[in-house]
């Protein structure tokens, strides 16, 4: 299973977050964007050509679960939205769902 989620910023430029499935769930997200490409795996992050990048002063943490429970949790005292919720890929989905009906119509 591959899966791609775009967008084209007002800049133009484009935006791809793929998701590769090629092994057990959760193997790696490739993110491929104006500056390159990124491979996180687990709790490492690696470019394109497979070298470590260095965000030991960007997040608290390595590891992407912890990073997502602390947001979910900091939302929920701040009585906000979490970042990346599912409300906000709602509108893209539904898009694509559209999409996915008018095609099979044509075949």
């Amino acid at each position: 299973m591959d899966m791609s989620i775009s967008l084209k910023a007002k800049s133009g430029a484009i935006c791809t977050l793929s998701f590769n499935n090629n092994g057990p769930l959760g193997t790696f997200f490739r993110y491929i964007c104006d500056n390159g490409t990124f491979i996180a795996r687990y709790d490492d992050l690696v470019d394109g050509y497979d070298k470590p990048i260095d965000v030991s002063k960007v997040a608290v943490s390595m590891n992407g679960i912890e990073l997502q429970d602390r947001e979910f949790i900091s939302a929920i005292k701040e009585k906000r939205e979490p970042n990346a919720s599912v409300a906000q890929a709602l509108s893209t989905m539904e898009i694509l769902n559209k999409l996915e009906i008018m095609l099979n119509q044509k075949g």
